[in-house]
């Protein structure tokens, strides 16, 4: 059985120094079609790895939890600036606050999630028969950090502790907790549940507290649900489904809470400023009370005329107006600078309001100064009455607060133990895996090809450097012949065979060519060894020998090649120095349905045979006998045989083997033809992708070992 060869990249050789490489895309298709072998090796492969993934990746589940943030609690000027500006949303900064370290790391200690325990056993986790082991304490002393420790789970409930040597530290069992003296330190655990099947060994280890945080932050998914809708979704995977829904409640409630304990908190350092001030204002107000009834008992009960009335109630007005103003100044100045819209809208109200009690106090210079006084008195009587009333009310308020605070986030959904995993996702790793070995595959081919096969084999680029028709392209086929070459043919004995109808064409080809010009004489030639130049010739002679009216001879005039064990058959040397007859040679050697004369006894100088004139003449002899000779020379690039035997033919035909040479050694082979012949064509051999066809072999007939 001759071997196939795999195809090879089309314009993919050294060519000129100024010939780029290309890639065609219709050729590269029919590469990875003539591989297929190839690619679906690598796609069992591909096949098998995404089994094996689907069986060694845990099960993660995933649970998910619900928030509302109440952004009303919030400045209002703050909310409307944020959603002109596209500034920060209320949600943004909650879910800052709940991946903050504050939060995470009191969940990792609820949760006790700086312990694990990881079960060991490839078969076991093939198989998904993984067992659980929870931990409420570990402590690992910090001189044994780097050690390993085991737990050993005999079943449910009786487990040991094993050292990296595999020496037992203690024995125990669920719910209790064991220390024992181990170094200078104290090793310390507690086993909150066990389930397994079977004895199950597990890898202890305690994380730190910063470390798992960090973990929990990356795992924590945490992402507000549509665009400023103050609706927060987080989600959380865990091998357990029950642990998952556990840390993701824990993890809201935490942060419920510290909510909660931040805004009363705000409240209580409010409430207890305002309590230290209010005996200051209490004081104040007493003070002036107690100085506007001195007034009245010394000067006596003075009546304010209607006029000053309205004068004292507008004064009054207007400076509550002010203190109100000053307040919100004083808030909004935590939020803005003094050039903000917002401060500058505030100070230009004070402005208008202070202008105006100036026109209220020229008003009251006008009346008796008694009247005077007692306006001045009544509106600080007023004024600090108003102050002290509004931190009661204040104070009273903050109380109900303090007790009552909800913070501005609520709970809308807490997690649910989830029944199915959502990793891993098996189809999608299944898939994954065949698409990556398939792109593995393509990957090997085309640099298996690229590397291995730098020839040229596109018949279009040949003509377009070489200025010469490719005749034919004949392919690959893959049939075990009853005989070697030349002594049988593939088109006697598969004639349906894709490669011999390509040998017709060429025989169509020719007919057009060198035969309707009178020519008789084809030279054919290779440009190594392996080129397919006898395969050529063989079948060519047959499919001509075919057309009825044609008298065909082939001659095989490669003299050096070692036909073993018929070598002793009479050929063309005997008949040129030994004066064998034509006929003679002819009855003995003919087994194509036409002609046949082989090389003969092998000569020591078979190259002064082709220079001689007696091969000339001989030529000329069969000329006037045959219609058609076929002469097989041997290869350019090794002797000059061929350059004499084209001397004598009418025309040549150069067969190249598809991807094995350069345009470069194509051009200087045709060369070497054209100082013997003008008529010359290509014909393409081994051409890949064609067919699903044949090979020459690897061995040489002339002892030469082809490049």
């Amino acid at each position: 059985m001759i071997k196939n060869s795999p195809p090879n990249l089309q314009n993919m050789g050294v060519l000129n120094s100024s010939q780029e490489d290309e890639i065609d895309l219709f050729e590269l298709l029919k590469v990875f079609k003539f591989e297929w072998k190839l690619l679906s090796l690598f796609m069992l492969l591909g096949l098998v790895v995404g089994v094996f993934l689907i069986s060694w990746l845990r099960n993660e589940f995933e649970s998910d939890v619900l928030l509302q943030i109440d952004s009303s609690k919030r400045g209002s000027a703050m909310v409307e600036m944020g959603s002109l500006f596209n500034m920060d949303t209320p949600a943004d900064a909650e879910i800052r606050l709940i991946k903050s370290r504050k939060v995470l790391a009191s969940v990792a200690q609820k949760e006790h999630l700086i312990y694990t325990a990881t079960p060991i056993g490839v078969k076991n986790r093939l198989l998904k028969k993984e067992g659980r082991m929870d931990l409420s304490l570990l402590k690992i002393p910090d001189l044994f950090k780097t050690e390993k420790f085991y737990a050993r789970a005999f079943n449910s409930e009786e487990f040991e502790v094993l050292l990296s040597n595999g020496d037992v530290l203690l024995k125990g069992v669920v719910g209790e907790t064991y220390r024992k003296l181990l170094g200078k330190d104290t090793f310390a655990i507690c086993v909150e549940q066990m389930l397994v099947l079977e004895e199950q060994k597990f890898l202890l280890r305690e994380s730190s507290v910063l470390n798992t945080v960090a973990l929990l932050k990356g795992e924590l998914k945490v992402a507000e649900d549509g665009k400023k809708t103050n609706i927060i979704t987080m989600s959380y995977r865990h091998r357990y489904p029950d642990k998952a829904a556990s840390v993701l409640n824990t993890v809201a409630n935490t942060y419920l809470r510290q909510n909660v304990e931040m805004r009363s908190a705000e409240a209580e350092k409010t409430l207890a400023f305002l309590e230290e001030q209010l005996p200051s204002v209490k004081i104040k107000l007493d003070s002036a009370e107690q100085a506007l009834t001195n007034y009245r008992y010394n000067a006596g009960t003075v009546d304010l005329s209607a006029e000053a009335k309205v004068t004292l109630e507008r004064q009054v007005s207007l400076s509550k107006e002010l203190l109100t103003l000053e307040q919100q100044l004083q808030e909004n100045a935590r939020l803005y600078k003094e050039d903000h819209p917002s401060m500058q809208a505030i100070l230009l109200q004070q402005e208008r309001l202070k202008q105006e009690i100036k026109k209220e106090n020229a008003k009251v210079k006008n009346l008796p100064t008694t009247q005077q006084d007692v306006m001045s008195l009544q509106q600080e009587v007023a004024i600090q009455n108003g102050l002290y009333t509004s931190m009661l009310n204040n104070i009273q308020q903050l109380k109900v607060v303090r007790v009552g605070e909800l913070g501005n986030v609520r709970i809308v959904d807490f997690a649910e133990i989830s029944a199915l995993p959502v990793k891993p996702q098996k189809k999608i790793v299944l898939l994954g895996s065949l698409l990556g070995s398939l792109f593995l595959g393509a990957l090997f081919v085309f640099l298996k090809h690229s590397v291995l096969n730098r020839g040229v084999s596109s018949a279009s680029l040949i003509e377009r450097e070489t200025g010469l028709s490719v005749y034919s392209k004949i392919p690959k086929f893959n049939i075990k012949l009853k005989q070697k070459a030349p002594y049988t043919a593939l088109a006697l004995e598969h004639p349906n065979e894709i490669a011999v109808e390509r040998i017709r064409s060429l025989r169509t080809a020719l007919e057009f060519s060198f035969l309707a010009s009178g020519g008789k004489v084809l030279a054919i030639a290779g440009i190594a060894p392996n080129d397919g130049k006898s395969f050529v010739s063989t079948n060519l002679a047959v499919v001509f020998r075919q057309l009825v009216d044609k008298k065909v001879l082939l001659i095989d005039c490669d003299l050096r090649k070692k036909h073993a064990g018929k070598r002793l058959q009479k050929g063309l040397s005997d008949i040129m120095y030994k004066q064998t007859s034509i006929e003679d040679v002819l009855s003995k050697s003919s087994n194509l349905c036409c002609d046949y004369i082989g090389p003969g006894t092998r000569l020591s100088t078979p190259s002064e045979l082709v220079a001689s004139p007696k091969f000339g003449q001989l030529i000329q002899e069969f000329r006037r006998t045959y219609d058609i000779i076929l002469i097989d020379t041997p290869p350019l690039n090794y002797y000059g045989d061929a350059q004499w035997v084209a001397k004598h033919s009418d025309f040549a035909l150069l067969v190249i083997r598809s991807g094995a040479y350069s345009i470069d050694i194509i051009k200087e082979s045709l060369k070497v033809l054209e100082v013997a012949v003008d008529n010359r064509a290509i014909v393409l051999n081994h051409c890949k992708y064609e067919s699903m066809g044949y090979g020459y072999g690897r061995k040489n007939d002339y002892g030469i070992k082809s490049s």
